[in-house]
This record gives structure tokens, C-alpha cells and sequence, in this order.
């Protein structure tokens, strides 16, 4: 199995960027895995989780640069 890369980070799922960044990757074909999702959403129920934790966005090391470029080209 190869290596993972967190290409960017967000506070919410609801963010716009987020949500046309994930779409971006699925129409290039690019596999990704959310990180802390779950948690960052249900944040406000359970005040026991860390409020600094951000959704990161990952995807394997030889797709990194491509979608590095996508994640840029969302102004």
C-alpha cells in the first residue's frame, strides 16, 4: 500500500471549497480518504473532542501534484 499526502485542510464540511474540491477529484479519477470528518462535524455535540481538528483531504503520493494543481485552481 502506498503512501498518503493530506493536500489541504478545511474546518467544515459545509465550506464550498471543500465540497467543489472533492467533486474536482472524483471527475479526475483521483481516489482521496477524509480524515477526521466525523469528529470535526459532530464537534458542537461532544465538547470532549479538540476543536482545533480540520477535515483533511488525502490522496496518494503519485496523484499528489495533480491534485495539488485542482486544489489551486479553486479561487
Amino acid at each position: 500500500m502506498g503512501k498518503t499526502i493530506t493536500v489541504a485542510t478545511f474546518t467544515s464540511n459545509f465550506e464550498v471549497k471543500y465540497m467543489l474540491f472533492k467533486e474536482m477529484l472524483e471527475e479526475a479519477g483521483i481516489e482521496y480518504m477524509l480524515v477526521n470528518e466525523i469528529t470535526s462535524t459532530v464537534d458542537g455535540i461532544f465538547r470532549g473532542s479538540p476543536t482545533n481538528i480540520g477535515i483533511e483531504i488525502r490522496v496518494m503520493e503519485e496523484n499528489f501534484e495533480e491534485a495539488l494543481e485542482i486544489y489551486n485552481s479553486i479561487k
